[in-house]
């Protein structure tokens, strides 16, 4: 049992949309979340949800890529990213698919695009948060700045 100063103050849930966002965002109502907060929206705003109910942390939601589009937080970096070249990666992956090589679902062929272009980094292994550190990302594209606004305005 928690003690009262032990208690957050916010809850933020940032997840991928994957193949459908409303279909996510119904998931996380109908879940646990849903059993506390009692008047979250029927659907997800698409600036990100922030919600504050009784005495309850705040709340905030996120879905990847931008709260109305299916698709990942791949998706997310890849609208960021500046210095991928996407189409030869994705001729690159496309060849591959040809000779048999992969086995990845067409929905995450954004996801083997990023990957695939880490994997041709120095340490190729290194996990994702940490590899996009070393790409250069435009922060002032539209999606960056919803993105933050919505961090700022959650934590706020």
């Amino acid at each position: 049992m928690l003690r009262e100063s032990d208690r957050p103050e916010v809850i933020g849930i940032i997840l991928d949309a994957d193949n459908d966002t409303n279909a996510r965002y119904q998931e996380i109502i109908e879940s646990k979340v849903g059993y506390f907060y009692k008047k979250l929206p029927d659907s997800m705003p698409e600036t990100g949800l922030i919600h504050k109910e009784n005495e309850l942390p705040k709340l905030g939601i996120w879905i990847m890529p931008n709260n109305k589009d299916n698709g990942t937080l791949e998706e997310f970096y890849l609208e960021l990213a500046t210095d991928i070249n996407t189409d030869f990666i994705n001729k690159t992956i496309r060849q591959a698919e040809g000779e048999n090589l992969t086995s990845f679902k067409p929905q995450h062929r954004n996801k083997a695009i990023m990957h695939t272009y880490f994997a041709w980094q120095d340490s190729p292994s290194a996990p994702l948060y940490s590899a996009i550190n070393k790409i250069a990302l435009d922060n002032n594209r539209d999606i960056a700045k919803a993105f933050k606004k919505w961090l700022t305005n959650l934590f706020n």
